[in-house]
């Protein structure tokens, strides 16, 4: 199942990419669904290979998840709860389409695993509504990374 959220901000995305990886100033901008995310490898960089301890506002719920990529277009986490669920998290910062010098920055989540149906389009999904909660979660914190982009 895969899951989606993206918006476009009037920043390139070099700098885009720069204020998101400024993770020390997450509560600045943004406190509704990512509480903090925090580097846990040598010098507290997130390269693949080491880990990221991700703090969710709901329920004060946390996770280590393992970094899979952090390059110019993508920083991607993952993690699991072995055979029950498993996530890949994606950001991206490509060139926008509609705004010149611009960022279509998206966010992507692709979940697997005996419960990963959970995150799809069947009809359990939609009465539990776990795709809506995090798509709305989701687009919070692409609203509020433009603004603190365009803003500062």
């Amino acid at each position: 199942m895969v899951v989606t959220a993206s918006i476009d901000i009037a920043v390139p995305p070099a700098v885009v990419r720069a204020k998101f990886l400024d993770f020390d100033s997450l509560p600045k901008y943004h406190t509704e669904f990512f509480r903090s995310i925090t580097p846990l490898g040598p010098n507290k960089v997130p390269s693949p290979g080491t880990k990221a301890r991700v703090e969710f506002s709901a329920a004060g719920q946390k996770m280590d998840a393992n970094i899979l990529e952090n390059n110019p277009d993508e920083f991607k986490w993952g993690g699991s709860i072995p055979l029950l669920f498993s996530g890949n998290h994606s950001f991206r910062f490509e060139p926008s389409t509609s705004i010149p010098s611009g960022t279509k920055f998206t966010q992507e989540e692709v979940f697997g695993g005996a419960l990963g149906f959970l995150m799809g389009e069947n009809v359990v999904a939609r009465q539990l509504g776990f795709v809506e909660k995090t798509v709305k979660g989701w687009n919070g914190y692409n609203r509020d990374l433009k603004k603190w982009c365009e803003e500062s």
